[in-house]
């Protein structure tokens, strides 16, 4: 019974839009960080998942919210935004954070 309510979850999750699962991640993060921006990307790249911060006085994100990303495995680095990547999407949203492995997600 349980494999099959995952399964169907599973299906659920693949059959959503990317406007659906960008909502979805939204919810997920916004949550736990509500000071945190989650949107589609623009153009050709509306499948990624761009995430921005407050920002501090120096275009940052603030320590809280590093804190609270890195719950979820994302790493800011040292600008102001960092992305997700639009094979990444259906693994956070049912895992709740991004892989450790990312390599095999990548596009380029």
């Amino acid at each position: 019974m349980l494999r099959e309510k995952e399964a169907h979850a599973r299906k659920r999750v693949k059959k959503m839009s990317a406007r659906a699962k960008t909502a979805r991640i939204r919810k997920i993060i916004k949550d736990r960080c509500p000071t945190i921006s989650v949107k589609m990307g623009k153009g050709t790249a509306r499948t990624w998942v761009q995430i921005d911060g407050s920002k501090d006085q120096f275009g940052k994100f603030t320590p809280t919210e590093k804190r609270c990303l890195k719950t979820f495995g994302i790493e800011t680095g040292l600008g102001g935004g960092t992305q997700m990547m639009p094979g990444e999407k259906e693994f956070f949203i049912k895992n709740k954070r991004v892989p450790k492995d990312r390599s095999k997600y990548k596009y380029w």
